[in-house]
């Protein structure tokens, strides 16, 4: 794929919202956590942390939260987090609401980033009525379901049936019609040339091994999110990246915009 000379990248500004509270002012070593309905899922600097300590903490500041993980690194094909149990319930399944929509997801069977929900709301506002839209990397649908309340159809496809189980029971819970799922391996969509208006690849650490298979499909743009430095987006034929996420000092999640007809 040749690069794209004109390259525009440009800051994501969201809008304010909610954030949980930040741990490190009140427990050493602690760093920051997300609440996902009624479960706590925590980032920790390292393991020199009185996890005790940490769950009375966790616990007092919410009073809804029941179950407290600790989240380490994503692991494998399928994204998923490795957790370690911390205290109160142990569960691992919950629901949680973002922008007006119920999602049913178990943190021991996807990853869950309720960060983005603003770039996910982004992503509503940016899509046309009635275009076909495929959710290539769909895990649990925060992509497809935000989606779902415009008047579009969607394709929401994944190599993890968990997360597609999980996701059909969203779609009950929410009375949604406007999606299909299909549990396939991306590298081999089961779909024609061009068949839909817009692609979503939200596969940050190996969306490169897909972008050929996505463009086959796609008939008029491509959106990918890459875990990537700056330098390496010029090798990359997208007209537009937006800088969604910082991830570690030179690493950053962008999303970028390649219109397919310009890939062989």
């Amino acid at each position: 794929m040749s690069a794209d000379k004109s390259i525009e990248i440009v800051e994501c500004n969201p809008s304010p919202k909610r954030k949980t509270p930040r741990l490190h002012d009140i427990i050493d070593n602690a760093s920051s956590y997300y609440i996902i309905g009624d479960i706590a899922l925590v980032n920790v600097k390292n393991q020199k942390i009185d996890f005790n300590q940490l769950l009375t903490a966790i616990l007092s500041i919410n009073k809804n939260v029941k179950s407290v993980f600790l989240r380490k690194k994503v692991k494998g094909e399928l994204r998923i987090n490795d957790i370690e149990f911390i205290g109160g319930e142990y569960k691992t399944k919950t629901i949680y609401k973002e922008n007006g929509v119920k999602f049913v997801v178990d943190i021991s069977k996807v990853y869950v980033n309720p960060s983005l929900a603003n770039e996910r709301l982004n992503i509503r506002k940016e899509v046309n009525d009635n275009e076909k839209i495929l959710d290539a990397f769909a895990g649990y649908g925060a992509i497809s379901l935000n989606l779902a309340k415009k008047d579009v159809y969607i394709i929401a496809g994944d190599l993890n049936i968990d997360g597609l189980l999980l996701l059909k029971e969203s779609l009950q819970i929410n009375k949604i019609y406007n999606i299909d799922i299909i549990n396939y391996d991306a590298r081999f969509l089961p779909f024609r040339d061009k068949v839909f208006n817009r692609v979503y690849g939200d596969n940050p650490t190996m969306i490169k091994d897909f972008i050929q298979e996505l463009c086959r499909v796609t008939k008029e743009i491509l959106e990918i999110y890459i875990l990537s430095d700056e330098n390496e987006l010029a090798r990359l034929n997208a007209f537009k990246w937006i800088k969604i996420n910082d991830y570690s000092k030179n690493l950053f999640i962008f999303k970028g915009y390649i219109r397919c007809n310009n890939i062989n």
